[in-house]
């Protein structure tokens, strides 16, 4: 006698179901084509061209020399020490606070393009985990940053600084400067990500991102907000200068909160865009 049966649908709980494949998808993406060599060259014109032009294509127009002449020693050296600070400054400047606009800017879509085009829901009805669909993008985009913004724009802006200025930069510590750099991107990526997974909308993705940015300006007026942002990784606050640059000068850090809040945070955007995407309806 035939029987009945109903079917019910039921969850995968597998969470890393289908990682390798979205994983190689995404990295296809990022290396299958040019969007390396661009974003390379982006950076390079933006954080190496400018360094390079501050610190050492001015100290050497004909001017500058001239002017230099007229100076005493120590008046000199004063001025061509100004030119590698500005430069090393310049650099941290670039690579982290316009890089991070930068990371907002192509991350907006990374999520929300996918869905609007149904690419998401598609991929999703395959046995392929939400969570592993979205860490898989988070780790592509995040290792195509690290290459393309990161090591090839560091390696590149340690020798224009290191050979091209005279700059005393060991390696152990502008490395540890670079951590800060990649820290500093990876929040706003995975801010960039979180958003992308609460809201359908490409200005409020990548609106936020650039206004946390764009308040580093204002950090001094709330010391207790601007000691756990990310700001002082790269930039200047009034209660201590640029931690990454105070480590790519060896000098050592006087208290590592904004280090702490900023990768509590990013994991707690991680976590957040992971609960979000599992209850969302494509």
């Amino acid at each position: 006698m035939a029987s009945n049966v109903a079917l019910y649908p039921t969850k995968n709980h597998r969470w890393f179901s289908g990682f390798g494949n979205i994983f190689s998808k995404e990295n296809h993406q990022w290396w299958g084509t040019r969007k390396w060599l661009i974003q390379v060259a982006i950076w390079l014109v933006l954080i190496n061209g400018m360094v390079l032009f501050i610190s050492v294509i001015m100290p050497n127009l004909s001017k500058t020399e001239q002017a230099l002449q007229t100076m005493s020693a120590s008046e000199a050296a004063e001025i061509k020490a100004t030119f590698v600070s500005q430069g090393l400054t310049y650099f941290f400047i670039m690579s982290g606070m316009v890089a991070g606009a930068g990371v907002a800017i192509f991350a907006q879509d990374a999520l929300i393009g996918e869905k609007r085009t149904g690419t998401a829901a598609w991929l999703l009805s395959k046995p392929v985990s939400r969570t592993a669909f979205l860490l898989a993008k988070l780790a592509a985009d995040a290792i195509g940053i690290l290459v393309t913004i990161v090591i090839v724009q560091g390696v590149i802006g340690y020798f224009i600084l290191r050979f091209g200025t005279g700059a005393s930069l060991h390696v152990p510590d502008y490395v540890a400067a670079m951590g800060l750099v990649v820290m500093f991107l990876f929040f706003f990526l995975s801010l960039t990500y979180m958003l992308g997974t609460l809201s359908n909308s490409r200005g409020l993705v990548v609106g936020i991102p650039l206004l946390l940015l764009f308040l580093a300006n204002f950090g001094n007026l709330v010391p207790v907000l601007a000691k756990i942002m990310p700001w002082n990784l790269i930039t200047d606050m009034r209660y201590s200068p640029s931690m990454a640059i105070m480590l790519a000068k060896g000098e050592p850090l006087t208290f590592i909160t904004p280090i702490i809040g900023t990768a509590v945070m990013s994991v707690l955007f991680i976590v957040v865009a992971a609960w979000r995407i599992n209850r969302e309806e494509f």
